[in-house]
């Protein structure tokens, strides 16, 4: 039970939200180790080079809040600010050791700034992941209902608008194969066809309007109107599907 909800949440967040969760406990770490640092340990040349351009306490009041942050957008549509000053924190940090290594006020500060400077980078790379152009490709407003799969064919987020649609909420959704959403008797063609995509690595569906049927929770079919685009990642394919209904019809009850 504990890896299934581990593995939905990995699915909902992907792996730009895992990453800045990462970052955002690492901040509260590192909050911690500046607001609670020995005396001692205060002296050390990486802390003291700090201690000159802010209080520690600064210091560590702005990475308590960097962590907050990046914990809170870990779970929200857009995660832009939380990357951002993520990237700032860390390339400033790398910018004062390498100025305290060419200052000698740190000889080999020059690592530590190397470090720091390489941490930020990696951030700003993630920043640009291609979750983000899925998450920013999805409408806010409207009535089509929106999903994004994953290569097999596993859902990964969905929109409100699909939720009101089929009737399952965002929890019980992500994670769970498309197929669910569909007949039985539709389900092998779709997965032959998810198959020869993988195979191929290429899609003739994409970007075609195709009339379908689909399944709410409450068992009854209607009929829907499907686009569906796909891009490939280091992952696999990518699918989004725009979904609307035609006229609100109940197949089944026809």
């Amino acid at each position: 039970m504990g890896s299934v909800f581990v593995t939905r949440a990995l699915r909902r967040v992907g792996r730009r939200g895992a990453s800045l969760a990462f970052v955002g406990l690492l901040s509260l770490v590192i909050a911690a180790s500046l607001a609670f640092a020995p005396t001692t340990q205060r002296a050390a040349p990486s802390y003291a080079i700090l201690a000159r351009v802010a209080p520690l306490t600064v210091w560590a009041l702005a990475w308590l809040m960097l962590g907050l942050l990046c914990l809170v957008q870990t779970f929200m549509r857009s995660d832009r600010i939380a990357f951002a000053a993520a990237t700032a924190l860390l390339i400033l940090y790398g910018l004062i050791y390498l100025a305290s290594s060419i200052t000698g006020d740190n000889p080999r500060g020059w690592v530590s700034g190397a470090v720091w400077l390489a941490f930020g980078g990696w951030i700003a790379v993630i920043a640009t992941w291609p979750e983000a152009i899925v998450l920013d490709r999805l409408p806010k407003k409207g009535t089509a209902a929106v999903i994004v799969a994953d290569a097999s064919g596993t859902i990964q987020s969905w929109n409100p608008q699909a939720a009101n649609l089929f009737g399952w909420s965002t929890d019980e959704a992500v994670g769970r194969p498309l197929t669910f959403l569909m007949p039985d008797r539709f389900r092998a063609e779709h997965n032959a066809g998810l198959r020869r995509v993988r195979e191929s690595g290429r899609s003739e569906l994409s970007g075609r309007l195709m009339p379908l049927v689909g399944l709410r929770r409450d068992g009854s079919e209607f009929a829907i109107a499907l686009t569906v685009n796909a891009w490939h990642s280091d992952e696999g394919v990518t699918y989004t599907g725009v979904i609307r209904t035609i006229g609100g019809r109940r197949v089944g009850a026809e």
